[in-house]
């Protein structure tokens, strides 16, 4: 064999060296890739599905004296009111009154109704607009920005 078939010979043998290494790193980063967005997808699919079940509120809560909390990120069972809401992210007091057949808020976080007959009172909005009926009454959509306000009338 001379020098000039050898060194087509480790040329060839090189080249088929490379394309077997070239391939087989192909395959397996594939194999890598196609599991990791198989596992995407079925996250994706989770997260739509438990996002489908649940509702995303915001709660703001105004205590009349310049203190105020956010709870931007607030996550509910769908059907829930604004009381249920309330009741996620602060102690509540309220009274069920069965002539109107709903609850009565009577404090937030120990803050109460009239407290020592300073006319301030508890009242609430959703997405800016003051509601007609009771916090138990009132049912939530996902994405609702509640705000509770203890304000003087």
């Amino acid at each position: 064999m001379s020098q000039r078939e050898r060194m087509l010979m480790i040329g060839v043998i090189a080249f088929l060296l490379v394309s077997i290494i070239t391939t087989a790193t192909t395959i397996y980063y594939y194999q890598q890739y196609s599991s990791t967005h198989q596992q995407y997808v079925a996250a994706q699919e989770s997260y739509t599905a438990i996002r489908g079940a649940v509702l995303q509120v915001s709660i703001k809560i105004d205590y009349g004296n310049g203190t105020t909390t956010t709870n931007g990120n607030v996550y509910l069972f769908r059907g829930a009111n604004v009381l249920d809401a309330l009741r996620a992210v602060a102690t509540v007091n309220a009274t069920y009154w069965e002539a109107y057949k709903s609850f009565f808020i009577n404090a937030i976080n120990n803050v109460f109704n009239n407290e020592k007959g300073n006319n301030r009172w508890w009242v609430f909005s959703v997405n800016g607009e003051h509601a007609l009926v009771s916090a138990d009454q009132y049912k939530l959509v996902d994405g609702d920005q509640i705000e509770w306000t203890y304000q003087k009338y």
